[in-house]
This record gives C-alpha cells, structure tokens and sequence, in this order.
C-alpha cells in the first residue's frame, strides 16, 4: 500500500529541503514544469493583442471613469441617507416623503458619482501618459499625476486653490502608492 503512492520528482523534493532548511541542498537550478510557469509561455496573437488593449490609457482611463462613477454613486447613496439636507421648521422635526428620500438620494448619488468618475479618469489618464512619455513606472509618476489632477481641480477657485489641490493629491498619491508598493 505504501508504494500505490505517486512518485515525487527529486526536483520538487530538493525545493521542499530547500525551503524548509533554507541551506543549498543542490548546485543545479530547480527548474519549474511548463504547466507552473504560465508567465514565460509564449503568447498567442489573441493574447497580445488583449494585453495591449487592457494596458492602453485610454482603457484604463475608462476603467477608472467607470469604477469612479460606481464608488461615488454608491458613496453618495451611503451619504444621503446618513445626512439628510431636506429640513423641517425650526423645533420640529421633518417629515419627508419616501418619494422625496429617494430623490435626494438619487440626486446625491449622481453628483458624487460624476465628481469621482472624473478625478479617477483624469487622474488614470494623466498618470498613465506619464508613464508612457517617460517610459518609467513609479513613484515620481503618481505624485506628478496628482498634482496635475489636484491643479486642474482646484484651478477654478483660483490660483492658491490650484497650489492647495496640487499638493493634497500628491500628498495622497505619495500615501497610496507608499501603501500599495512598499507595504
């Protein structure tokens, strides 16, 4: 009974020591089966063709419009119902009507969800013509994308708004991506 086992290759037995004791058991590399190494395989004209869209800017600027507009309107739906603007007379309390609840969480919705669905895409897409200009991908790319998205925003109040957006965004971009990467 002992032998209706399957035989273990010497290979994965070597890598197992090797883990576990975290001494060279071996001088030859361990070389991984085909089947566990679905990074290095070739890749047919499909494939490529779909890692080129998925990783094209106007894709992922898309993408962030759409997953902005579903987290803000999600968020402003959240929001309406745990802070109510529609007020009764002063001393008494208000009494709304659930067609009324329902319009301002619609309203409410539909504001926050514009307002992310904005910021995310302008800020994938700033962000991701960076990293294609400069041909990099780090840190220095974030904080430049949210710096330009903060600006834009805030250059409607005015200049001091602008420098104030400028450096909240990339303050919060350094925040993210420190969390993300280096976590």
């Amino acid at each position: 009974m002992a032998n209706d086992a399957p035989a273990i290759p010497i290979s994965v037995v070597k890598a197992v020591q090797q883990m576990k004791t975290g001494r060279i058991i071996s001088e030859e590399p361990v070389k991984p089966y085909m089947w566990l190494n679905y990074v290095g395989m070739p890749k047919n004209a499909m494939e490529l063709r779909m890692h080129r869209v998925l990783e094209s800017c106007p894709f992922k600027t898309a993408t962030s419009y759409v997953v902005g507009y579903a987290f803000g309107g999600a968020l402003g739906l959240l929001t309406a119902g745990l802070d109510p603007t529609i007020v009764g007379e002063p001393g008494k309390a208000a009494t709304i009507s659930t067609r009324q609840a329902l319009r301002e969480m619609l309203d409410r919705g539909k504001s926050l969800a514009k307002n992310f669905a904005l910021i995310g895409a302008m800020f994938a897409g700033t962000e991701c013509l960076l990293e294609s200009y400069r041909g990099k991908s780090g840190m220095s790319n974030s904080v430049a994308a949210g710096c330009i998205t903060g600006g834009a925003i805030g250059l409607r109040a005015g200049v001091t708004a602008a420098v104030a957006g400028c450096g909240g965004f990339a303050a919060f971009s350094v925040a993210i991506d420190y969390f993300f990467r280096y976590r």
